[in-house]
């Protein structure tokens, strides 16, 4: 693996990003919400415009692309208040084919670093139970599990 690198996303960039992120998120509430596919869609649209009223430029949000010389290797999207000293990962994704690389591993210590330097404190995020390679790259990178939320289906 070479060095990576986060490099902040363009505006071009990142409307792809979004709608990619729109789809997957649709997909997680068709899946775990059981919406069907057009509610999941628009639900998902709403959710995302809540959160990013002013798309790129909604303060507080950085969204990066993770790169590995001159090949993008994964998309990084993060929320840091400075003022509360805390920072959260809305989404970390490590292309299907770079993963099991170390590519996770090391988007985490960059931003780790990006957010010292901010004098961030403390990180969080969520990850789904199933994913259980992020959920142990998380435990082996220093997280803890704060909460936890069960379902039993009827």
């Amino acid at each position: 693996m070479k060095e990576l690198n986060l490099v902040l996303m363009t505006e071009e960039e990142f409307h792809i990003f979004i709608e990619r992120e729109v789809s997957r998120y649709a997909e997680s509430l068709r899946k775990y919400k059981r919406l069907q596919r057009e509610e999941a869609l628009k639900k998902a649209h709403l959710e995302i415009q809540r959160l990013l009223p002013h798309g790129i430029n909604t303060p507080f949000h950085t969204f990066y692309r993770c790169r590995n010389g001159t090949e993008d290797v994964g998309t990084l999207w993060i929320y840091a208040d400075k003022k509360k000293k805390q920072a959260f990962i809305y989404q970390i994704t490590i292309f299907r084919c770079y993963q099991g690389k170390g590519y996770g591993k090391a988007t985490l210590k960059e931003i780790e670093k990006i957010l010292r330097k901010q004098k961030i404190d403390t990180i969080s995020l969520n990850v789904f139970y199933e994913n259980q390679r992020a959920y142990h790259l998380y435990k082996e990178m220093g997280f803890k599990t704060v909460s936890m939320t069960m379902k039993k289906q009827l």
